[in-house]
């Protein structure tokens, strides 16, 4: 599997990163657009992790993550999505969500089912308030 490190010291500063949110347009989607996005010379996939109360999105984004959870979109059916495309793809995938999603899941859960799938990285912006 091509690291996400290798790929951007190969492409240097002409990475091409493709966001979209699983389980948009439909649930059986999801695999489909990472295949053609690795096929059609994208270097890096985000994949986002649709939640139901995006409030640091934009309106796309936010429309998006209403769409993919009415269609069933869950963190576990993102995980199985990837690992069937590990089978025949090695593009960087990278996951984006919430840190709220994390502790639903369970943090460490969610870190080892990440990387079982074959996720390469995650972007988790979250906000803390208090003492952490």
């Amino acid at each position: 599997m091509k690291t996400i490190r290798q790929t951007i010291f190969d492409k240097g500063k002409n990475v091409l990163n493709v966001y979209f949110t699983a389980g948009h347009p439909t649930l059986e989607s999801t695999e489909m657009i990472i295949k053609s996005l690795a096929d059609n010379g994208v270097d890096l996939i985000e994949l986002g992790m649709p939640y139901s109360d995006p409030l640091a999105d934009g309106p796309t984004i936010q429309k998006s993550s209403e769409i993919a959870l009415k269609n069933g979109q869950t963190i576990n059916n993102i995980f199985h999505n990837v690992k069937n495309v590990r089978t025949t793809h090695n593009i960087p995938i990278i996951m984006m969500g919430y840190f709220n999603q994390m502790l639903q899941y369970g943090a460490e859960k969610f870190i080892q089912d990440a990387h079982d799938a074959g996720i390469q990285g995650l972007i988790i912006p979250g906000y803390a308030h208090g003492n952490l």
